[in-house]
């Protein structure tokens, strides 16, 4: 009994030997080829290219609505309402829009920094996978080495890079790619709520685009008479007001979805972290807690 207890000892640890073999030198051959330029062998990473090429499309896209609407508000601002009549004197009354347009100009800047990241992760996924896989067959091949020799030393060497390997070759883009489809299937009301309500907001914005210019209403004394002077200051006034209603009324309606823009751009920041980091984050610690209680 002890013998055939032995030889199928033996038998499981000769199988077990050249499953590691097997395992680290396609992990390896594959790594070294992602590495040497030739690509499209990993079957993980375009998977995950494609996710990270659809959120830098959304970033991009969500970036040009806020600059949009940053430069309406900019172009507002700038407006100058003046009169002379004995003193000259100016103002700037959609001043009051400065506030709305500091906080839309800091969210662009966070969606331009998640766009960067997007970007990262899409350049940067296939040569880190490649690594991964080039770690992981060196540490499959060491615990085959450390089965024949019995080496505890080789083992546990081989074992972290071989967990190390299998997260940045095959759990990295793979999580990537899951955790940020299982957001976006999870947040779709919220994510296509908060985009309408950018997308209306910017729509107004891109109706004042290339109206920025300086409009100063200035009633100046001439030498035509009281008669020349009373007219021609009404018609340029009546022409300058007619630019700076249409401002009034978008200032109007800034101030009013102040808070409707401000809390869709907090949800569009949230759901990208979300998709993007949270749940892969996730889902990449309970696979490499499944990983090591499996491989011990």
């Amino acid at each position: 009994m002890r013998g055939v207890a032995g030889d199928a000892v033996l038998k499981a640890l000769r199988f077990k030997s050249l499953a590691f073999v097997l395992i680290g030198t396609l992990a390896l051959v594959v790594g070294l080829w992602e590495i040497s330029g030739g690509g499209g062998v990993n079957p993980a990473v375009p998977i995950a290219e494609e996710r990270a090429s659809e959120i830098a499309a959304a970033t991009a896209s969500v970036y040009v609505s806020l600059r949009v609407i940053n430069a309406a508000l900019s172009a507002a601002q700038e407006i100058e309402v003046g009169g002379s009549i004995g003193v000259q004197a100016s103002a700037q009354p959609f001043r009051v829009l400065e506030p709305v347009d500091d906080t839309v100009e800091r969210v662009s800047h966070v969606i331009f920094a998640i766009a960067a990241g997007a970007a990262l992760m899409l350049v940067g996924l296939r040569p880190v996978a490649s690594l991964g896989l080039v770690l992981l067959g060196i540490g499959s091949l060491g615990l085959a080495a450390a089965d024949v020799s019995g080496s505890s030393k080789i083992q546990r060497s081989s074992l972290r890079a071989a967990r190390l390997g299998l997260a940045f070759g095959l759990a990295l883009p793979l999580v990537f790619a899951g955790g940020s489809w299982l957001g976006e299937r999870m947040t779709q009301p919220q994510w296509d709520s908060a985009i309408s309500q950018l997308d209306a907001v910017a729509a107004e914005a891109r109706v004042l685009i290339g109206e920025g210019d300086e409009v100063e209403i200035e009633v100046e004394e001439e030498a035509g008479g009281l008669f020349s002077w009373v007219g021609d200051g009404v018609s340029a006034a009546g022409d300058a007001m007619d630019a700076v209603a249409r401002y009034r009324d978008a200032v109007r309606l800034f101030m009013n979805e102040a808070d409707v823009l401000f809390s869709s751009s907090l949800t569009i920041i949230g759901l990208f972290v979300l998709r993007m980091v949270v749940l892969p984050a996730l889902l990449l610690w309970g696979l490499m807690a499944l990983v090591r209680r499996s491989i011990a």
